[in-house]
């Protein structure tokens, strides 16, 4: 008799255990986030992980000592779309270069080509706070770094 109630006893032990994990409360979503105006910078950029649910404008100066510098303005669309234009300050039409955005290891990844261009240029983007950090060398020792800007209007 005492074997049958202990065996009765480690059954439902068994069993109570097997079930516990299954009535646990299921984690709550996370809260959605603020919903940010077109005008304002982009502020759900934080750390190294980037996304955006509106707009972003993104730019920076870069100075020359054998020109007036340049210009380049990096626009970013919630679908996937990228728009870096360069200007030089020289009085010539600036240089527009669309594509495509996607995030590589939590760095921001574009994919442009030129207006009538056959090749695509890669650039590849350390997020950080407010700010784009270009990975490459091709802007040179200063390198390129680009801020978040209201967009203009």
């Amino acid at each position: 008799m005492r074997l049958i109630i202990t065996i009765l006893f480690l059954t439902l032990l068994v069993s109570a255990c097997s079930r516990s994990g299954q009535n646990a409360p299921k984690p709550t979503p996370a809260a959605p986030q603020p919903e940010v105006t077109g005008s304002q910078p982009n502020s759900e950029q934080q750390g190294n992980t980037f996304s955006i649910s509106t707009e972003a404008y993104y730019q920076a100066s870069i100075k020359s000592p054998s020109s007036p510098g340049r210009v380049i303005s990096l626009s970013l669309t919630p679908e996937g779309r990228a728009e870096m234009v360069t200007d030089y300050l020289d009085k010539s039409p600036a240089i527009v270069d669309t594509g495509k955005w996607t995030t590589l290891n939590n760095n921001l990844l574009l994919n442009l080509r030129g207006r009538g261009g056959k090749d695509s240029t890669l650039l590849e983007f350390k997020t950080d706070g407010d700010k784009l950090v270009y990975t490459g060398t091709a802007y040179g020792a200063e390198g390129l770094i680009l801020w978040v800007k209201p967009i203009p209007e």
